[in-house]
């Protein structure tokens, strides 16, 4: 546990990259010639002019107060062995969850192929509402059970015009795209149960005479 603890920086970055393959797989079946996936920022400097490619752009995130998971919790209870062989129980607080934000956009041969790509994300996002096992990519998922995949209703026209804008495009079909991540902090903190309990009982009445 330990140990996957210590990648857990990774988590954003693995998250990326298990969007990516899961948005490549379904583009293999969606046209004749192979379709890239890239994550950087969509600008014309990043998009080549000689081959289609879907930009899975992280374009903001932060705390996910009103997510599909609740954000911090109770501390978590664990068992470890130490250098010795010995079992000590040990507290950790609870993740802090994340909410990613991507943007999909396709650049195509022509208008209609690129109509074509964002069908096929779709697709991938329609039948994928939350990614497990070993679809999930990179240590920090190592005890991740499940990332869901949602799709907002639609995104702001002035915050798109904004956007595209500043990377020196024309207005373009996005999708926007958004999960919710665990966190996990390293630190633990030692706790010891309760080994024994003694109860007294008292006599009221000699007590009452003792009050005298």
């Amino acid at each position: 546990m330990t140990a996957a603890l210590d990648v857990q920086y990774r988590i954003i970055k693995d998250t990326s990259q298990t969007l990516r393959e899961l948005l490549l797989e379904s583009l293999r079946h969606a046209d004749d010639e192979p379709i890239d996936v890239i994550t950087v920022a969509p600008g014309k400097d990043a998009v080549p002019g000689n081959r289609p490619i879907v930009s899975l752009y992280l374009y903001n995130l932060g705390i996910d107060e009103e997510g599909v998971s609740g954000n911090r919790g109770d501390r978590r209870i664990e068992r470890v062995e130490d250098e010795n062989g010995k079992f000590r129980e040990i507290a950790r607080d609870p993740p802090l969850w994340i909410r990613l934000d991507y943007l999909i956009t396709a650049f195509g041969r022509s208008p209609e192929h690129e109509q074509l790509l964002l069908g096929a994300a779709i697709r991938a996002i329609a039948e994928h509402p939350t990614i497990t096992g070993n679809t999930l990519i990179g240590e920090s998922m190592s005890f991740v059970e499940e990332i869901p995949l949602l799709m907002s209703h639609k995104l702001d026209e002035g915050v798109l015009s904004r956007f595209w804008s500043s990377l020196g495009q024309v207005i373009r079909p996005t999708l926007q795209l958004w999960t919710t991540v665990p966190v996990y902090p390293t630190t633990a903190y030692d706790i010891s149960r309760v080994s024994q309990r003694e109860v007294r009982f008292l006599d009221m009445n000699r007590v009452a005479k003792v009050d005298r």
